[in-house]
């Protein structure tokens, strides 16, 4: 995954009506928590994206909740479709004033699977996702990915929340069912933290090239007249190459800075001209008889 920040648009983050109407039916429980101005909650229910859900009245479809016991799945589709589905709408700080069992139906209450935060406030940050977002994300796992772009739509940040979980978005729809998201999740965690542990370790090994552990296509020696893509290209010494010239590279690159420390050096006398060496008369031989 990726993660440089993104740019902002300026033609976002306003209230503009969105140019898409979504084909599922979003709704939230607002309980005031936050600054309406900046709360993505609120702008989707100033946009007409979503509506909101009175407390006591009755919701049949799918709940966004942290304290569910399964994850969101393709399996939820056919819910969604015909009930739609509902976050809350709440600060991550006040979590415990929110009454969780009163809300929907507890065996349509759900988590989200592992996914990070393109908000500004949470950027990068592991399920700190805002309400927006939140909801965007059920709607892509559950197999309705126009509805979830368009949820984002309005904000800067809906195209690098898609691009930040690309991977993990493919994953969890590529899966049957709650079961098979969280073993996805699982395996991608685990490839996370793989990936993280050999790139600390190839920080820490002075000796590790860019390219070590690649598989890259033979060379010369390795068989074959034809030259390959890497023809030509200067690439970094080997490992061998490394051992031999390394300590070479090293003393010519403190020569060059020893000189460079020091004054230059005198000028060198120049040659007398050519033609002044041609004028000079060349010594006579000796004298055979004054011997």
């Amino acid at each position: 995954m990726g993660r440089g920040r993104h740019h902002r648009d300026p033609r976002r983050d306003d209230d503009a009506a969105p140019a898409t109407k979504l084909a599922t039916r979003v709704c939230m429980w607002e309980f005031g928590q936050n600054d309406a101005k900046r709360d993505s909650g609120s702008k989707l229910v100033r946009l007409g994206l979503a509506q909101t859900q009175p407390i006591k009245k009755a919701f049949n479809g799918i709940v966004l909740s942290s304290e569910a016991a399964s994850v969101v799945s393709p399996a939820d589709r056919a819910t969604i479709e015909a009930s739609g589905v509902a976050g809350i709408n709440c600060s991550w700080n006040r979590l415990d004033e929110i009454p969780f069992a009163a809300l929907g139906k507890a065996r349509h209450q759900r988590k989200l699977p592992f996914l990070v935060a393109a908000n500004t406030v949470n950027y990068g940050r592991p399920f700190k996702m805002n309400t927006a977002e939140a909801l965007a994300a059920t709607l892509a796992i559950a197999g309705l990915r126009e509805d979830a772009e368009a949820l984002l739509e309005p904000f800067s940040y809906g195209d690098e929340f898609f691009r930040l979980n690309a991977e993990a978005l493919e994953r969890y729809c590529a899966a049957a069912d709650a079961a098979g998201v969280a073993a996805a999740e699982a395996a991608f965690l685990e490839e996370c933290a793989a990936d993280k542990a050999d790139a600390r370790a190839r920080k820490a090994d002075p000796d590790a090239g860019y390219l070590d552990g690649m598989d890259l296509p033979p060379s010369d020696s390795d068989g074959g007249d034809d030259g390959g893509y890497l023809d030509g290209v200067d690439l970094p010494p080997s490992d061998d190459e490394a051992e031999t010239g390394g300590e070479e590279e090293e003393a010519e690159e403190e020569e060059e800075d020893e000189a460079a420390a020091l004054p230059a050096p005198a000028a060198a006398l120049p040659a007398p001209p050519a033609e002044d060496v041609a004028a000079s008369p060349p010594e006579p031989p000796p004298d055979p008889e004054a011997s």
